[in-house]
């Protein structure tokens, strides 16, 4: 699952250049306002006691983080971002306050920092922290690691070190991975599929294949979803099935990248349009209503939802991240 509360996490070590937040221009919220300027702080996820915190909408702005962010997570109960950084081979974590310190380095058996690639984030209800390293189909690369809440990294056994991994989502109901596989061949075809990981057995299975380049993946009680980057569709599956099957939930996206859950059981699912270099944060409900939420002069990446009004979002080749209302 994706949005869960935790206890706090030991102190981060490793501090790095702070970050700056910078006025965003090419970006809208399409149920927000849409005038852009300098925002003199971030909304925040207001008291945890009395009623619920309400959704305020902000003008769309970006966040300076001094690295090539790829997946996100933000921890609620420690009002903090996690980014891994695609072009270092480590996870930061950003605090309110716009400091940046080190969370983790991800071993980079390359020795060329950036070359073997992390994907998306996730943590456990127990506070340890998934991730994969993508690793291009090389042999050793491929991996999923466990990150212990004192930024310990250790790689799961019995994972497969050539398949290629972006998207990942924990179940803690069923204590396990469910991560979004695939190769590619020496035509650049690509056949996909979805693995379920056992992080303490050391055990991968797949579970479903018939699927091309898949990379975002979510969980939703006994609900798997799934996009497919290259076909451009999102499916769904049934976690309790005999025999689990992918169900068509749309096929009018544009190339899909990562998704998010968030707390009304919905996802947030990241487009980008190649044709007209446009980024898209669309929703999607259980029933399969679509609506867009944003878009932007961005190509996106990673996502992740503070659970009341700030979307963040990794911009590809910018070292930024784009933070969106979600109303």
């Amino acid at each position: 699952m994706k949005t869960r509360v935790f206890a706090m996490m030991a102190a981060l070590a490793a501090c790095v250049p702070q970050a700056t937040t910078t006025a965003s221009d090419g970006e809208t919220a399409t149920a927000a306002t849409t005038e852009t300027g300098t925002t003199d702080a971030a909304p925040t996820t207001g008291d945890t006691t009395g009623a619920p915190a309400q959704c305020e909408t902000f003008p769309p702005y970006r966040i300076d983080v001094q690295a090539e962010p790829n997946g996100l997570y933000y921890r609620v109960d420690e009002a903090r971002l996690y980014i891994a950084d695609d072009d270092n081979n480590r996870v930061l974590v950003r605090d309110e306050d716009e400091t940046l310190a080190v969370f983790t380095e991800i071993p980079n058996p390359s020795g060329d920092p950036g070359s073997d690639g992390l994907g998306d984030l996730d943590f456990a209800a127990d506070g340890a922290l998934y991730l994969p390293r993508f690793g291009f189909g090389m042999p050793g690369l491929g991996a999923i690691f466990r990150v212990a809440a004192d930024g310990t990294a250790e790689a799961i056994a019995g994972v497969d070190d050539e398949w290629r991994r972006v998207g990942l989502d924990y179940d803690d109901a069923r204590g396990l991975l469910y991560v979004a596989t695939y190769s590619r061949d020496a035509d650049d075809v690509y056949t996909g599929w979805i693995a379920s990981v056992d992080p303490v057995a050391g055990v991968e299975t797949m579970i479903v294949g018939g699927l091309s380049k898949p990379v975002g993946i979510a969980v939703l009680g006994d609900t798997l979803f799934v996009g497919d980057q290259a076909q451009r569709q999102l499916f769904k599956l049934d976690l309790e099935a005999a025999a689990p099957a992918l169900t068509l939930v749309s096929d009018e996206f544009e190339s899909l990248d990562l998704m998010e859950t968030t707390p009304d059981g919905a996802l947030l699912v990241l487009s980008y349009d190649t044709a007209n270099s446009t980024g898209r944060v669309y929703r999607v409900t259980q029933d399969g209503a679509i609506t867009t939420v944003a878009e932007g002069d961005w190509e996106p990446r990673g996502i992740a939802f503070d659970g009341v009004s700030r979307i963040f979002v990794s911009a590809r080749d910018t070292q930024q991240i784009v933070v969106v209302p979600a109303c």
